[in-house]
């Protein structure tokens, strides 16, 4: 049996190893315990634009087409908060977020790809929250205090690339694979 390709488009960051230290300042300042958390390698932050999950070679092929014709302009960033899904109290997923102006230019972006995969039928999450996971919570959920930890930091980065990533899970987490990148202006 052949695997089928978990798939999904990403917008691509630069500053990976500061965000590193945040997640490791971020563990140590909660007082968490390692060994409760599964960590995102810093080779694996990203802000996921479109999630298609397993999807066959001729779908991908089409997304691949439709991704390389796609033109948007590069932006800058600002990291500025700390989140948790499915919230704070209940804590299970700890994400670092955009600014409300850098997260309207993302949703600009998103709104330029999403509209060149239009007619594939394709359902999407209703609303995107540009987001890099830092780290999953693997036992209870945990109520954080997380709503001025980025008050410390000031965070700039510039997204100008989107991929079509595949990703291949793996005992050692997920590794990832781009297909196609394409560059903003």
């Amino acid at each position: 049996m052949v695997a089928v390709p978990r798939v999904f488009i990403a917008a691509d960051i630069y500053k990976k190893n500061e965000i590193q230290r945040i997640q490791q300042e971020l563990i140590t300042s909660l007082g968490l315990d390692r060994k409760n958390l599964k960590l995102v390698g810093q080779e694996n932050f990203h802000f996921t634009l479109v999630f298609f999950g397993e999807i066959n070679n001729s779908m991908l092929d089409t997304i691949v087409t439709k991704i390389s014709e796609v033109d948007f302009q590069s932006f800058e960033i600002k990291y500025d908060i700390i989140g948790a899904f499915p919230n704070n109290t209940c804590a299970k997923v700890i994400w670092i977020g955009l600014d409300e102006e850098t997260k309207s230019a993302f949703k600009q972006m998103a709104q330029i790809v999403l509209s060149n995969l239009a007619d594939l039928d394709i359902k999407i999450e209703k609303e995107i929250i540009p987001h890099i996971t830092l780290f999953r919570i693997r036992r209870l959920a945990l109520n954080l205090n997380l709503h001025n930890f980025m008050s410390n930091y000031t965070l700039i980065d510039k997204i100008d690339t989107i991929s079509v990533k595949k990703s291949a899970t793996t005992t050692e987490g997920p590794v990832y694979e781009n297909i196609i990148t394409v560059k903003g202006k």
